[in-house]
């Protein structure tokens, strides 16, 4: 695996390994990686010979009294890692202008309405940094391919539709959510908790699981996110919000509606939220 640090470093690599055969894929992540990340890769690795991961810890998508210092970083680790999946290509800049030089003027993008609802509305503006340095970069690399998780549900629709506008030339695949036993959607985010927390948050993955059964048993809507709120509460787990939307995440106020669709949640445990999803 070719490690790069600076943006000389990332393009000469990229030129070198254009003359090679094959599609190019790029997983972008902050690091910290774990086997849902990995995920990433092995799906990657099924439509493209050639991979790139970034690990940055991008601070556009951090709020005020969010966690961008105390983000768990682990590059040793990580690089392992990589290594271990055969990434052909690692880009871990040096510092925050390998990213978004101080000689360019860095163009900020606005995430729209759906921006600021869901995560978008307990984090203002956080959507606005993710598209900015994803679309930074897809212009430092260009890639044929580009993979997001499905458990940032709302993250993968917003990159989805910049790209079709600004990239209409990437493919992006969304892989499925990678979960521990007990249910839980692996994230960075789970480092922050206890292991008598983590079997609380277990329960987010429940209520989902109990909303889609009863919509599906065809319960009024209302009354199924009523109980939802009702259950998180009860188990210690507090609702930041807990909805049902179509695929696009438009909102679905219907009982049977009969498209593909997706219950979503957010709580809050200990300070530390956590997300999650099932799309049916």
């Amino acid at each position: 695996m070719i490690i790069t640090r600076t943006r000389e470093e990332l393009y000469k690599t990229l030129e070198a390994f254009s003359k090679r055969p094959g599609k190019l894929a790029l997983i972008p992540t902050m690091g910290n990686l774990h086997d849902g990340h990995l995920s990433l890769i092995k799906l990657a690795k099924l439509k493209a010979s050639k991979i790139i991961t970034t690990i940055f810890v991008n601070p556009l998508q951090f709020g005020k009294n969010e966690d961008f210092k105390k983000y768990p970083r682990s590059e040793k680790l990580d690089i392992e890692k990589l290594k271990e999946e055969h990434c052909d290509i690692l880009f871990i800049p040096r510092n925050g202008e390998e990213v978004f030089s101080k000689h360019e003027k860095v163009k900020t993008l606005d995430s729209g309405t759906l921006g600021s609802e869901l995560c978008g509305k307990i984090r203002p503006g956080h959507f606005d940094g993710v598209l900015t340095v994803v679309n930074k970069l897809f212009e430092l690399i260009n890639p044929n391919i580009a993979v997001f998780g499905a458990k940032d549900y709302q993250q993968q629709i917003l990159i989805r539709k910049m790209a079709k506008s600004l990239h209409p030339q990437i493919s992006l695949l969304k892989a499925p959510i990678i979960r521990s036993k007990n249910g839980v959607a692996l994230s960075s985010r789970n480092n922050y908790l206890s292991e008598k927390e983590l079997d609380i948050a277990a329960n987010l993955f429940k209520c989902l699981q109990n909303s889609v059964n009863s919509y599906k048993k065809r319960k009024q809507l209302n009354e199924i996110l009523n109980n939802a709120n009702s259950f998180l509460v009860s188990k210690n787990l507090m609702p930041d919000y807990f909805e049902l939307r179509d695929s696009e995440l438009n909102l679905v106020s219907k009982d049977n509606f009969e498209g593909r669709k997706v219950f979503l949640g957010s709580v809050t445990i200990n300070n530390t939220r956590l997300i999650d999803n099932i799309e049916f």
